[in-house]
């Protein structure tokens, strides 16, 4: 009887949460797939707002420096269009609204300031991850715990721990690594097929390809040429926001990335990783969201745009430079938007 009692109520909860019952399958086997692997809670402190990026110190904001050669910039935000982007099932894309133009002058619904000055103003209504963006290390998690060892409760009303503004407060700035993963896999489109895992050793053969090392600490853009593909008019394959290639989980790339000290990962889809992966039989979606979020506090950063600065670093041959970004210090946050801009 007990045991029927705690299956009702698995059942009633799950409905009352919008859950199916694989979904609550999907969170207990990702429990057990991370029950072995490494986590970082607690490793600087037990307060510890910014995760990985405690790696980001002084020192590694001089080895972005360093990496400067040419003074060549780029910048990697896609546009913030009303109505067109690419965004996760559930967002929308930017709205924009002028809430004052020369329209309200011209029909007397304003005055001109004194002296003959006009001006505009406008608003916006959009997801905090609804363009190029940082997702914050509360965003993210599996069982009753976001990074830290915190309670998950905390995020009912805003992230009252771990929340985008801490990571704001510090910034990003360090040696930046293109790793052109869809130039290398590619094929003559340069972009990888739909539903394309992007494995350590992608990763390793691309970097060798291209002549250069991953350091430690370096932060990872990776480009697939999903986004590329969106807004094409000529795409080699249909673009879904479920089938966007990226980064497949394994416990050697999970733990290759906490050896590094991989601070930052950044790509050009909507999650880094694939969405939807099947790991020794069992179906999962975004689950590296889980280990490296959650576990490893390492941020992720997702929507860029990549194809002129591989265009670029294919020319030169120069894969390394400084990489610098901050979130808007968006209070309670679980991600922002950026514009991230890297220094050849």
């Amino acid at each position: 009887m007990k045991t029927t009692k705690s299956l009702l109520s698995l059942t009633i909860a799950t409905a009352l949460l919008g859950l199916s019952a694989s979904a609550v399958a999907e969170q207990t086997a990702i429990e057990k797939l991370q029950a072995d692997m490494p986590k970082n809670w607690g490793k600087w402190g037990d307060d510890d707002q910014i995760g990985a990026l405690n790696y980001l110190d002084d020192a590694q904001a001089l080895r972005g420096v360093q990496a400067v050669k040419q003074g060549e910039k780029f910048t990697l935000q896609l546009p913030m269009i009303h109505g067109v982007g690419p965004v996760f099932p559930g967002r929308v894309p930017a709205m924009h609204y002028m809430t004052q133009d020369e329209s309200m002058y011209s029909t007397g619904k304003l005055d001109e300031l004194a002296g003959g000055v006009k001006y505009s103003d406008d608003a916006v209504f959009m997801y905090l991850q609804g363009t190029t963006h940082m997702d914050a290390l509360g965003h993210a998690w599996y069982g009753d715990e976001v990074y830290g060892g915190v309670s998950a409760d905390s995020t009912v009303h805003g992230h009252d721990h771990v929340d985008i503004g801490a990571l704001a407060s510090h910034g990003i700035v360090g040696r930046g690594v293109l790793l052109d993963v869809g130039l290398q896999n590619g094929g003559e489109s340069g972009r990888l097929a739909p539903s394309s895992c992007v494995t350590l050793d992608d990763l390793k053969a691309t970097a060798k390809a291209q002549g250069v090392t991953i350091e430690k600490r370096d932060i990872l853009l990776i480009r697939t040429g999903s986004v590329g593909r969106f807004y094409t008019d000529t795409p080699d394959a249909e673009w879904t926001a479920t089938t966007e290639p990226g980064l497949c989980y394994s416990k050697e790339l999970v733990n290759w990335i906490d050896d590094m000290e991989i601070p930052v990962i950044a790509a050009d889809n909507l999650a880094v990783e694939l969405v939807p992966q099947n790991i020794d039989g069992v179906d999962y979606v975004i689950p590296l969201h889980g280990a490296l979020i959650r576990d490893l506090g390492v941020v992720l950063s997702e929507l860029y745009w990549l194809d002129d600065l591989a265009a670029d670093s294919a020319e030169d041959g120069q894969y390394t430079f400084m990489f610098t970004a901050a979130p808007l210090k968006m209070e309670r946050g679980s991600g922002s938007p950026i514009n991230p801009i890297v220094i050849k």
